[in-house]
């Protein structure tokens, strides 16, 4: 074990951490950070033209890094129960899908109190100023367009669906003077003489006298770090196991999520916007129950997924080419009350899983009423394929240590109740009721917290 002992020490590369990360080095001189991924080449997605080697490793079929994270937090799960994909230990499929935000985010930071609601509000607004993103929000507002069909849908109404442009943590590219600078590797760039990166697994908390005691590990060796302060930005599986683990947890802790159905269509009018990349554009939210589908036109990327799953139209790739700003994906995500994974620890191991048997009924029953309104409003042939990634494929994980006098809980500085010393900082700590794309609160709640804690 080194002598040495840190002030502080954040876990994680997702962005969660990265924005900690650069707020606390405004005026920091240093930190240190414990992540096994920085070495990532795939993590490099800064050309414009974005091909499928840029992917992460779960969508790749290269699946060293993702046995490496399951192997090393003995993390256990049933594909035939459940389909674990996202958000990972290395900085999660946002980086790679458009980044989407949801406008919908007040109402869950009810438990923070309204004093620390506006203060979050007020750093995503930050967020989105200093990294010039797409969208409006608020008193926010850039020069995101797209054609003239679509942008007329977001004035009419329904009395069952609003559209939404989205918001986008995507730069309007463009515009050569402007780079996306909320890339992972373009913020590490920018931060990385200040940043320490110590390239380990962290395995194990404990408490020694009034230090934490940090047992990290990788192929080759183990690790010990002794620190002061504690930050958790791994994400929500990671963090929740490693919590669990620290404060001996034996029963069963819901894991929160937006299970999801992945849906192409055919559209009538082609679809195209300002921005290079193609995210998702428009948000077809049901105003009466909280469910939602997005629409986004197709690029090469999407389509070499596509048929990397469906190999039988590989011969066709040229076609589905040349039409593919008419091909429309999409993802219907229903609220956080239809979550259905579930974790808990058995001997050594934590155990992952699910239980009830209708998710994907359910997921198709809401599809058909955004398919049945897609095709009122003119904008696909009624034509689409389904794609069930499994329950648990849905890349939002959230809300297992919410803000609260449990066991399992922190106080409204993102504090765990039991230590003090720890602050956790990824999707724990938020529970997403409406809002169905979390990235944006995650991370203007880690900046809200990097003020906290650089003032100490």
């Amino acid at each position: 074990m080194s002598d040495k002992v840190f002030d502080i020490l954040i876990v994680g590369s997702g962005l969660s951490s990265l924005i900690f990360a650069e707020e606390y080095l405004k005026k920091k001189s240093k930190l240190h950070m414990i992540s096994p991924s920085f070495n990532n080449k795939n993590i490099n997605v800064s050309k414009l033209k974005v091909d499928y080697k840029t992917l992460p490793p779960q969508l790749k079929k290269n699946f060293n890094q993702i046995q490496d994270y399951f192997n090393f937090n003995k993390f256990n799960f049933d594909k035939n129960n459940c389909n674990l994909l996202g958000s990972l230990g290395f900085g999660g499929l946002s980086n790679y899908w458009g980044l989407q935000m949801d406008k919908d985010s007040d109402s869950d930071l009810d438990s923070y109190g309204n004093q620390i609601k506006k203060q979050i509000i007020k750093n995503f607004i930050e967020i989105l100023k200093e990294k010039s993103l797409s969208g409006s929000y608020k008193n926010y507002s850039n020069d995101f367009k797209m054609d003239k069909f679509y942008e007329k849908l977001l004035s009419k109404k329904d009395r069952n669906f609003i559209i939404n442009k989205s918001i986008l943590a995507l730069n309007n590219l463009n515009n050569k003077k402007k780079v996306n600078e909320l890339r992972p590797n373009l913020i590490f760039k920018k931060i990385k003489n200040k940043l320490v990166v110590h390239n380990y697994f962290l395995e194990k908390i404990e408490k020694k006298k009034n230090l934490l005691k940090l047992s990290c590990i990788n192929k080759n060796q183990s690790k010990f770090f002794l620190t002061k302060k504690l930050v958790l930005a791994g994400g929500t599986l990671s963090t929740t196991k490693l919590i669990m683990n620290y404060l001996n947890i034996k029963y069963e802790v819901p894991i929160k999520h937006h299970p999801r159905l992945m849906s192409v269509y055919l559209g009538r009018n082609k679809i195209l916007s300002n921005l290079k990349m193609t995210p998702g554009l428009l948000q077809i939210k049901n105003i009466k129950e909280n469910f939602s589908g997005d629409v986004r036109p197709a690029n090469e990327m999407i389509i070499d997924i596509s048929l990397k799953i469906y190999s039988i139209f590989k011969p066709f790739k040229g076609i589905l080419m040349f039409l593919k700003n008419y091909i429309f994906f999409s993802n219907t995500l229903l609220s956080s009350k239809y979550s259905n994974l579930f974790i808990k620890k058995e001997k050594n191991n934590f155990q992952i899983y699910s239980k009830q048997k209708n998710t994907l009924k359910i997921l198709k029953e809401k599809q058909k009423l955004i398919l049945s309104y897609l095709k009122k409003k003119g904008i696909i042939f009624p034509f689409y394929k389904n794609f069930f990634p499994g329950i648990g494929g849905d890349y939002h994980y959230f809300g297992t240590i919410l803000p609260g006098n449990s066991k399992l809980s922190v106080n409204k500085n993102c504090q765990l109740n039991n230590n003090k010393a720890i602050y956790i900082i990824d999707g724990s700590v938020i529970n997403f009721k409406k809002n169905l794309y979390p990235l944006g609160l995650v991370m203007a709640n880690a900046k809200r917290i990097a003020k906290i804690i650089k003032k100490k």
